[in-house]
Order: structure tokens, then C-alpha cells, then sequence
């Protein structure tokens, strides 16, 4: 079936791994900074895409611990644009309003994501809530004795 939701998936993801790559392409980092240079992980990201596509175990093992890697270094880099000091230069200022894009993106998402997870911890506390006062207030299972009235 035709769905529209994973073309539009699919064009965010490209425009944001453009955006990524534009970043870290107009980036100079020092020395003690060099480990956190994605070039080499984005393209074994992009690399790996076709195979999880598929859906290999493996590849799709390797893409999310390849994601979270570069989750970690795009919101280390972002954040360094805002350090006093410019421990990160630019090449062009096209690639530093790329990197505060980004960082709005990623905060975005983590937003999203503390949302999901704020109401998924009312409704457990809730759904929790409710069942101690169902035990507290179900009735006992001793059957009273009963006098014979006759």
C-alpha cells in the first residue's frame, strides 16, 4: 500500500544528513576535537541504509548504535558553537546557521520525546493509581455467617 508517510520520512532524513554533511564539512576543529569529526561515521551510516532497508538484523544493529554516535557528536559540536572561545571556526557561515539548525532540530526532537515519555508516566501512574483502589475497595472473599433466622 502507497504511504506518504515514509516518503516524507525518507525526504527529511536526506535533507537532514545534507544538512550534517554541509555542517561538518565547513567546520575546522582543533586538535583534541578531531574524534568528534563525523565525516567518516556518515558515510558508513549512508552506507548501511540500503542493507537496513532490507531489514538485516545486523546492519540495523550497526545504524542505531551509527545514530546515536552521531546524535552524540551533533549535539557536541552544536553546543560548542555557543562556547565563549570559538573552539570550533567556520569555514563558511552557511555551515554555522547548518549547525544551529540543526541543534533546533535535535531539540525539537528531544522535546517530542520528553513529551511521549511524561504522558506514558501519567498513564502508568494513573493506570497504577486505579488498581490500588480497586484492591483497597474490592470486597473481602469471606463469606459471612449468617445466623438462621428461622
Amino acid at each position: 500500500m502507497f504511504d506518504r508517510r515514509d516518503e516524507l520520512f525518507q525526504v527529511i532524513l536526506n535533507k537532514a544528513f545534507q544538512m550534517l554533511e554541509h555542517f561538518v564539512l565547513g567546520i575546522e576543529l582543533p586538535t583534541w576535537l578531531a574524534p568528534l569529526s563525523m565525516l567518516g561515521l556518515l558515510a558508513a551510516f549512508i552506507r548501511l541504509l540500503p542493507s537496513i532497508q532490507k531489514g538485516s538484523i545486523l546492519a540495523g544493529v550497526g545504524g542505531y548504535l551509527l545514530l546515536g554516535v552521531l546524535l552524540v557528536n551533533a549535539v557536541a559540536l552544536s553546543l560548542f558553537l555557543f562556547v565563549p572561545g570559538k573552539l570550533i571556526t567556520f569555514k563558511t557561515p552557511s555551515s554555522a546557521q547548518a549547525g544551529c539548525h540543526l541543534l533546533k532540530i535535535l531539540l525539537m526532537g528531544f522535546f517530542v520525546m520528553l513529551k511521549s515519555l511524561v504522558a506514558v508516566s501519567l498513564q502508568v501512574i494513573f493506570d497504577l493509581s486505579v488498581l490500588i483502589l480497586a484492591v483497597l475497595t474490592y470486597p473481602s472473599r469471606r463469606t459471612p455467617i449468617y445466623l438462621n433466622p428461622c
